[in-house]
């Protein structure tokens, strides 16, 4: 599996929204550069540990113009106590198509569980992919820091 290509356009993905609504990815995060985290589900330790640390630097992402939105199969219940328990403020979906999204996307996904695997994404301000990380289990995913370090040093070569 080869997952999206940087340089090409992030697909446009539609679902419900956390606390009512729609989230519209990656209409959400224009004009700014944009992470999306597609995670596993409330059910997993790293993805929990992952969207606590965003939100915990979630000042400094702001700061270097970087919006945040998440999402995964959860059920809304499930959703709605993920933001709850990590005071998440930025927007997070639920109830996403694990076979549909997972195509789109070229996630890996977890049959057991009925989950995508982590799939994450740094987007340009025009919703470009500029950065595409892909988990084909637990481990591996973007990190908050790698995130700032990897925006930071772009910019200081002008690439950004």
């Amino acid at each position: 599996m080869a997952g999206l290509r940087n340089g090409t356009a992030f697909p446009r993905l539609t679902m419900a929204r956390a606390g009512g609504g729609e989230l519209v990815l990656p209409d959400e995060l224009q004009g700014s550069l944009g992470i999306v985290l597609a995670y596993r589900g409330s059910w997993c330790l790293r993805c929990n540990a992952q969207l606590e640390s965003f939100q915990k630097l979630l000042p400094e992402l702001t700061e270097a113009g970087i919006k945040i939105a998440a999402f995964s199969t959860d059920d809304e219940d499930h959703a709605l106590e993920m933001v709850k328990s990590h005071s998440l403020t930025f927007p997070v979906g639920f109830g996403v198509d694990m076979k549909e999204v997972g195509k789109t996307l070229m996630s890996y996904i977890n049959e057991e569980r009925g989950s995508l695997e982590s799939s994450n994404f740094l987007l340009l301000r025009d919703g470009t992919i500029e950065l595409a990380v892909y988990s084909s289990g637990p481990i591996g995913r973007l990190t908050p820091e790698d995130v700032l370090d990897f925006v930071n040093r772009r910019r200081m070569r002008g690439a950004l």
